[in-house]
């Protein structure tokens, strides 16, 4: 699972970091990034990344298969 930010929509709410602090951090600027291996390696799918994803306020995380690249969610 990669996690994908949009840093041109992030608000920097940190409801994200609340509910997956394993894959999420906020960064200097107050927006949210992925943790190391969420942004490039891949790491595994929990409710709480699910979560996150879900209850963005402004949709600026999405989540992406670490083989095919394909986005997981939310949908397209």
């Amino acid at each position: 699972m990669l996690v994908r930010v949009d840093r041109d929509r992030c608000i920097g709410s940190g409801m994200c970091v609340l509910s997956a602090p394993e894959a999420l951090a906020l960064g200097p600027d107050g927006q949210a990034l992925p943790v190391a291996g969420f942004a490039d390696g891949g790491g595994e799918l929990t409710d709480g990344l699910a979560e996150a994803a879900e209850f963005c306020p402004v949709e600026a995380l999405t989540l992406h298969s670490a083989l095919g690249g394909h986005r997981i969610d939310p949908p397209e």
